[in-house]
């Protein structure tokens, strides 16, 4: 049996593949989008093939990563390293080199490099939205499509995170 990620549009409605015959599927998931836990469905194909859907019901998808970064609080003196673990367009999920005394709704200023081809520079303020030990959950404070930065910034997070799923 597989694992297969599908990803709501917003019309609450998901559209998958048997990894086996590769028959589309369509499914609605309104009646779903309220539940807070994970979701998990056992799909059966008319083929026979059974495999199990997550069903990501975030705003944007997010693309695994390990990459390096800095980090510093506004209006603040606390800084230091991190290592990004995960990326969307939305914001950033990252872990701390070491315990550091920043809380939920701190303003960071954050800075890496994608490892892509271009090695493009990041440099975002976000807001921290959750933190469980060294892991740091963020937003992004501003993403404005008319301000020329943000909108170079969202093209290219938003071009590094496709290109892992058509890779």
């Amino acid at each position: 049996m597989s694992e297969q990620r599908v990803f709501v549009n917003n019309d609450n409605v998901a559209t998958f593949a048997c990894p086996k015959c590769e028959k589309k599927i369509t499914m609605d998931f309104s009646p779903y989008m309220n539940v807070s836990e994970i979701l998990m469905m056992e799909c059966r194909c008319r083929c026979g093939h059974s495999n199990t859907v997550v069903v990501e019901r975030r705003k944007f998808r997010r693309r695994e990563v390990r990459i390096p970064g800095i980090y510093a609080v506004r209006n603040g003196n606390i800084k230091g390293r991190m290592t990004v673990k995960d990326l969307s367009r939305g914001g950033l999920k990252f872990e701390l080199e070491t315990k550091k005394d920043v809380k939920i709704g701190d303003k960071l200023f954050v800075k890496f490099s994608l490892d892509d081809p271009k090695k493009t520079l990041i440099k975002k303020d976000v807001f921290i939205r959750s933190i469980f030990g060294l892991s740091v959950g963020s937003e992004f404070c501003s993403r404005d499509p008319r301000n020329a930065v943000d909108k170079a910034y969202d093209l290219a997070i938003t071009r590094y995170v496709l290109h892992a799923r058509l890779v």
